[in-house]
C-alpha cells in the first residue's frame, strides 16, 4: 500500500488560453475621462468623489450620475446605500468598460467584468501553484495612480 507523503504534488494541468480581446487605448494620465460617473483628478490620482468631496475638488461631472452620496456609518442603512446607490450599474466608469484590459497595482493585467457608481470589477490571474484552488480572483478598482495602475 502506497501513502501520500509531503511532497506528493499532483499533476500540473494546462491552464485554458485566455482570449484576448482588443482594447481601447489607455486614457492620457491627468486627463478627465467622459464618463457616466464624475470624474476627479487630484494629487496624481483619478477617481470618481463621492459627494462631500466633489463639493471641494475641481471634478468633471458625470453623463448620467451625479456625485454618489456619502454612506451612512450605520449598518443597516449602509447595506441600503450599497444596493440601491453603490451598486447601481453603469456603461462605464471613469472611462472603464466591461472587457478593457488595464493594469492593477503590484503590474498585474486584469480584464474589467463589470462597472457601477461604486467602481469596477475586475478579475485577474492568481500565481500557479499546486495548492492553488483558484486560477483567478475579483477586486474592484475604485482610483488611477499617477503610474497608470489601477487600484481600490
Amino acid at each position: 500500500m502506497q501513502t501520500a507523503t509531503l511532497f506528493d504534488l499532483p499533476a500540473a494541468q494546462t491552464p485554458p488560453k485566455a482570449v484576448r480581446t482588443a482594447s481601447r487605448p489607455p486614457l492620457a494620465l491627468g486627463e478627465l475621462p467622459v464618463s457616466s460617473v464624475p470624474a476627479a483628478y487630484h494629487r496624481e490620482h483619478l477617481f470618481s468623489p463621492k459627494a462631500k468631496t466633489a463639493a471641494v475638488v475641481d471634478h468633471r461631472p458625470g453623463d448620467l450620475f451625479p456625485a454618489l452620496p456619502d454612506p451612512s456609518r450605520e449598518p443597516k442603512a449602509w447595506v441600503v446605500w450599497r444596493r440601491t446607490e453603490a451598486s447601481v450599474s453603469t456603461p462605464d466608469f471613469l472611462g472603464l468598460q466591461a472587457g478593457d484590459e488595464i493594469t492593477i497595482v503590484g503590474d498585474t493585467a486584469a480584464t474589467v467584468v463589470s462597472t457601477c457608481r461604486f467602481g469596477a470589477v475586475v478579475r485577474y490571474a492568481l500565481p500557479r501553484s499546486p495548492w492553488a484552488t483558484e486560477s483567478h480572483a475579483e477586486m474592484y478598482v475604485t482610483s488611477r495612480n499617477q503610474f497608470g495602475h489601477w487600484y481600490r
